[in-house]
């Protein structure tokens, strides 16, 4: 199974103001658990209307925040023992303290027909203050490994 997400801020780099990027690392602690214990309501709340998500693969592009959770259901449902964590290394917060950028190492696992399934890679977040908390505006994956045993 993937590792488990970091506690909120440790072991990540904050670049700009420290309580803003311990706010995002929370926010990612706590949209991870949300797809620990899939949760969709709390998956929604991290989330923008208009969240974007670029699949690592040859997936399409997710564009919404309902298409997200469609999805998210789809997955869930399908692929019941399934586990997606995203392990922040660095967050930046903007100088306006309105956007911040998460990058960091993702992992998924699930099993199929016998086989366990493990893939890894690269991620990238654009995050967005709304005034009151940080959500997820868009992001973008990389799958770099693949393995089936």
């Amino acid at each position: 199974m993937p590792r488990k997400a970091k506690p909120a801020g440790s072991g990540v780099q904050i670049v700009g103001d420290k309580n803003a990027g311990r706010a995002v690392a929370a926010a990612r602690q706590a949209f991870n658990a949300a797809l620990e214990t899939r949760t969709l309501g709390a998956v929604e709340a991290v989330l923008t209307e208009d969240a974007l998500l670029v699949p690592g693969d040859e997936a399409q592009l997710i564009r919404g925040r309902a298409a997200q959770l469609e999805a998210w259901q789809s997955i869930f449902t399908q692929m019941p023992d399934v586990a997606y964590v995203r392990a922040p290394a660095r967050i930046e917060i903007g100088e306006d303290g309105q956007l911040a950028a998460e990058t960091g190492r993702w992992h998924g696992a699930w099993s199929t027909d016998g086989m366990s399934i493990r893939y890894s890679g690269r991620y990238f977040a654009k995050w967005r203050f709304d005034g009151l908390d940080w959500r997820i505006e868009a992001e973008t994956f990389v799958t770099l490994k693949r393995s089936a045993e």
